[in-house]
């Protein structure tokens, strides 16, 4: 201990020029979280440019104080002067985790627990996410680079292994999930996590802790650099394979299993839409795209439930086997008592449709989740934060000038895990229309842990009334998910030719058609 003591207190005074800028950089994205919290709208309505800033910066003053500090005693090669000290590797080890310990993530903690106080949080019940949430930032942020810098001889050699696999995975990203890299640090910001992409971001970050600290511990005790690189590069592929084969259909899978259901989901089904008013399928022609409208309407759900999309898999296929996957779709969910709603898709083959005038076969997947337990909160103008179980803290904020009216959630460490709704009420009893969600499916998480990947600890989310009369309090609805359901549906005999008809026979079963107006599609369930 007292080697690992002596290694330490070396590279304090090696690296202090270093050190001090790593704990700037925390001091200043302390300072703007905190203004953030004092004035929740302006942050909101404001996003500044020193806020992307600080949260490009901090994990660039830690990698290059990762680095410095691994590279003191580089461990590739056999020429370095420290070999020839008396050093061991348990007590040079021990001492750069220290050191990490000592500037990254003990500064980080702090900071983290002041700008949760300032948001009114208590310390006590954030204290899970807290410790979520410093888990999570030291595998993705200071065990790849540990890894990495045992790995090299200097920053050149850094920089090229942190530049390769992250130029790899926009390349692939893009090219699979139409990735937009301008969200990268928003993502980071405000969690990675929604949904239920938890399932594939926790496979990967195991991934990334097991090879990590096996190369760590691999070089420390035999600087065997090759296989370690090898090592490496096998932990990059493995990583890859979990992000295109663990698929969104397959955490939904998951992520059910693991959940336990609160509702019989045993009865419910999905048929056609049986308003009078309603269309048989709906499609048109033009620019080699194909779309079909198809309304539908879900039956069976538990009493005070209802459901949401979360997503749609479709393919058409001709009878000779041609298979067109669908080229996005739209959808509105399903409201009001009777569930009802309609799916708009379609895909790019009408080439094709015009030189064979057949009938083409539609299979759909439809991803839904159930929400219930409904409960209210009642927000006042100008009062304090009110909070809402599983959101956060809340709070309703009359503007001076022009009578607008805010509603502003803050959420320690994770996503909200309920659906939130929201309505701004009169005195007299009156209440706006709009009650649409503000946290909709893409910021909710499904996740079991206390914390998502973020760098700043609270997110905000806010919604606001431009209605110009005197609202008197604002009313927080909220939902939870209680139970997951997939049902597939398949039309078959839709003519989308030169010159089509305006029905369908649509059945489970060729021996058993039915007409749109008659049909019921069976569940599968997950």
């Amino acid at each position: 201990m007292s080697q690992a003591l002596h290694i330490f207190k070396k590279d304090v005074r090696h690296l202090r020029f270093e050190i001090a800028i790593a704990i700037s950089v925390v001091a200043a994205f302390t300072l703007i979280e905190v203004k953030h919290a004092l004035w929740p709208v302006d942050a909101v309505y404001s996003n500044t440019a020193a806020s992307y800033l600080a949260l490009l910066l901090l994990p660039v003053a830690w990698w290059m104080l990762i680095g410095r500090a691994i590279h003191d005693e580089a461990l590739p090669g056999d020429r370095q002067f420290w070999i020839t000290r008396p050093y061991s590797w348990r007590g040079l080890l021990s001492a750069k985790m220290l050191f990490i310990l000592a500037f990254i993530n003990l500064p980080m903690l702090i900071a983290q627990l002041v700008i949760v106080r300032a948001y009114g949080f208590s310390l006590g019940a954030e204290l899970p996410g807290l410790l979520c949430s410093q888990i999570l930032l030291t595998i993705v942020f200071v065990l790849p680079i540990f890894a990495m810098s045992a790995l090299t001889n200097g920053f050149v050699q850094l920089i090229a292994g942190i530049l390769a696999p992250c130029v790899i995975a926009l390349v692939l990203a893009g090219l699979s999930f139409n990735f937009k890299p301008q969200f990268i640090l928003m993502g980071v910001a405000s969690g990675f996590s929604p949904g239920h992409q938890w399932v594939r971001t926790c496979l990967i970050f195991l991934i990334i802790t097991v090879a990590a600290s096996a190369i760590v511990f691999w070089q420390y005790r035999r600087r065997g650099t090759t296989a370690a690189r090898g090592f490496a590069a096998t932990a990059w592929i493995l990583v890859a394979m979990v992000f295109y084969f663990v698929s969104w259909p397959a955490s939904f899978r998951i992520d059910s299993a693991l959940s336990r259901s609160q509702v019989d989901l045993s009865s419910t089904r999905l048929v056609s839409d049986l308003g009078a008013e309603a269309p048989t399928i709906a499609f048109r022609q033009g620019e080699g795209y194909v779309g079909v409208h198809i309304p539908l309407q879900i039956q069976g759900l538990p009493s005070g439930t209802s459901a949401r999309i979360e997503n749609l898999f479709e393919t058409f296929q001709a009878p000779d086997g041609t298979t067109w996957k669908s080229d996005g779709f739209a959808w509105q969910n399903p409201e009001g008592p009777d569930q009802q709603f309609f799916v708009q898709t379609g895909f790019y083959g009408a080439s094709y449709l015009q030189r064979h005038d057949v009938p083409v076969n539609v299979h759909g997947s439809l991803y839904l989740t159930v929400f219930g337990n409904p409960r209210t909160t009642q927000l006042s103008f100008g009062e304090r934060s009110v909070p809402v179980p599983q959101v956060g803290l809340c709070s309703a904020t009359e503007s001076a000038i022009g009578q607008r009216y805010y509603v502003v959630c803050s959420s320690a460490f994770r996503s909200p895990a309920v659906l939130v709704s929201y309505r701004f009420v009169q005195s007299g009893g009156e209440t706006s229309k709009d009650r649409n969600p503000f946290l909709g499916g893409a910021q909710m998480s499904f996740s079991p842990f206390p914390a998502d990947l973020r760098i700043s600890p609270v997110s905000q989310v806010s919604t606001s009334s431009w209605v110009v009369v005197p609202w008197d309090h604002a009313l927080l609805e909220t939902l939870e998910p209680v139970g997951h359901i997939r049902l597939d549906f398949e039309i078959t005999g839709l003519r989308l030719g030169p010159r089509p008809k305006r029905s369908a026979a649509l059945s489970l079963n060729p021996s058993r058609e039915q007409t749109l107006s008659s049909l019921t599609l069976e569940p599968r369930r997950e």
